[in-house]
């Protein structure tokens, strides 16, 4: 009995070895973010783009309203994939039209408000305040100004260390004033 409990411990402790040693560690997946990012950027000519919060940011329209800031409600249309471009989140429908603006509230924190995925993009609030009402911008939000290590890929398709790469035009806006 006693070398059968050796045996079965000695299992136990080289299958923990083995498990650490494998190249999906949390470690290794950051690692392949940031060539996966690294590259991206450069394909596709991002270089210089990135911003002091960490994100890649490109006007595609300028827009002609207000300044969005902290508290503004903005009324979006967006397209958020992963690098694979793997739709996450969308307001388009399957022809990629949009016909619902869906409600975005710059650095506000309630139950509401944090109850959408979408809200807790914490690189989408940095990019919307880059932005003025009417505009329309390209985003690329690493992970760690999105979702982290957090591994939603089996309820939102979002794996572990994930960048994601935002398209947004802000329609409307409204300042805290006006909400």
């Amino acid at each position: 009995m006693k070398q059968f409990l050796f045996f079965l411990g000695f299992a136990f402790l080289l299958s923990g070895v083995y498990i650490s040693c494998q190249d999906n560690t949390l470690d290794t997946l950051r690692e392949n973010e940031i060539v996966a990012l690294d590259k991206y950027v450069k394909d596709t000519g991002l270089t210089g783009t990135k911003d002091a919060s960490g994100i890649y940011f490109k006007d595609l329209v300028v827009g002609t309203g207000d300044t969005i800031k902290s508290g503004y409600k903005v009324l979006l249309y967006f397209k958020i994939t992963l690098i694979d471009s793997t739709v996450i989140f969308t307001t388009e429908d399957a022809a990629g039209r949009n016909y619902e603006e869906f409600g975005f509230y710059v650095d506000v924190s309630n139950d509401i408000v944090n109850s959408s995925y979408v809200q807790q993009i914490a690189g989408l609030h940095n990019g919307l305040k880059k932005m003025r009402v009417g505009g329309k911008a390209f985003m690329v939000i690493p992970s760690e100004l999105a979702f982290k290590a957090v591994d939603n890929s089996s309820n939102l398709g979002i794996p572990r260390f994930s960048t994601l790469l935002a398209t947004v035009y802000a329609k409307k806006g409204y300042s805290p004033e006006d909400q």
